[in-house]
């Protein structure tokens, strides 16, 4: 290629790239998080989807963290903030949500805290993120006795696929033992329906009740933190979905948010319409 034309279509490519959005001056941690109170005994939580930098925070080198990861989930905050929208028109109440806006190679908060970041300065955002969610869980078992949260990830080993996380059946000790696995797996269940309705899910739902969950996404620290198999009355799950139902193409992700609306709206019937208000 002439060197006369590198330049400008140098100056196009850069002009071309997705910039990152850069926060005000004035941007406080809070800001970096999507809060919504609800009214419904469902809570969602998206993490990983966020694009924007923090400030004074340098990017996670992960020595010694085991499964070190810093890949955005992408357009897993789209799929939060449809399906919110979409609940609310099934079931005329809101759902609890708390969805990041800082890009996870700052802070990871589906990590413990020695393990999220590593500059002090990760810190409040790291709070502003969990102490909603906290809050969250504490006002739905108040309220409600009990409740569903739904922590919403992305992965690419399975591009067609939702990946079941429980730790095995753990953060959904509640309603395991209140409904048996029924719901969870059944066909009233969250991802019995989304089964039901064409989407893969691994494990099957028609398989052993007690098939174990893919290796790499059996759940992590916020289903591990929050599940009901701790002091709070919240089941737990977490869900991975495939690149290929986060595409953006098409409104894709749309589609998922809508059939996942549909699942948890009969699922809500079923297992938390009797909740005590």
């Amino acid at each position: 290629m002439s060197r006369y034309l590198f330049a400008p279509l140098l100056l196009v490519a850069i002009a071309l790239a997705p910039a990152i959005p850069a926060a005000p001056d004035d941007a406080k941690p809070a800001d970096f998080v999507v809060v919504q109170k609800g009214t419904l005994p469902i809570i969602v939580s998206a993490p990983h989807g966020g694009r924007k930098k923090v400030p004074d925070v340098p990017e996670r080198l992960g020595v010694g963290v085991a499964q070190f990861a810093t890949v955005l989930d992408a357009n897993t905050d789209l799929i939060a903030e449809r399906f919110s929208v979409e609940l609310e028109k099934l079931l005329n109440g809101k759902p609890w949500l708390v969805i990041a806006r800082f890009e996870r190679k700052y802070l990871d908060v589906n990590r413990p805290r020695e393990q999220s970041y590593e500059s002090d300065k990760a810190k409040p955002y790291y709070d502003a993120y969990h102490e909603p969610l906290e809050a969250a869980c504490k006002a739905v078992k108040t309220k409600f006795g009990r409740g569903l949260l739904l922590d919403i990830h992305g992965q690419g080993e399975f591009r067609d696929s939702i990946c079941r996380g429980t730790q095995n059946g753990k953060t959904v000790t509640l309603l395991k033992d209140r409904d048996g696995w029924a719901a969870i797996t059944g066909k009233r269940s969250v991802l019995g329906h989304l089964q039901r309705s064409g989407y893969k899910i691994l494990p099957s739902c028609e398989a052993d009740q007690k098939a174990k969950e893919e290796p790499k996404f059996t759940g992590g620290h916020i289903v591990g933190t929050y599940g009901s198999h701790t002091g709070y009355a919240i089941d737990a799950i977490q869900l991975e979905f495939g690149t290929f139902l986060r595409d953006k193409e098409k409104d894709k992700y749309a589609t998922t948010a809508k059939d996942l609306a549909d699942a948890v709206a009969l699922f809500h019937d079923e297992y938390l319409k009797d909740a005590k208000k």
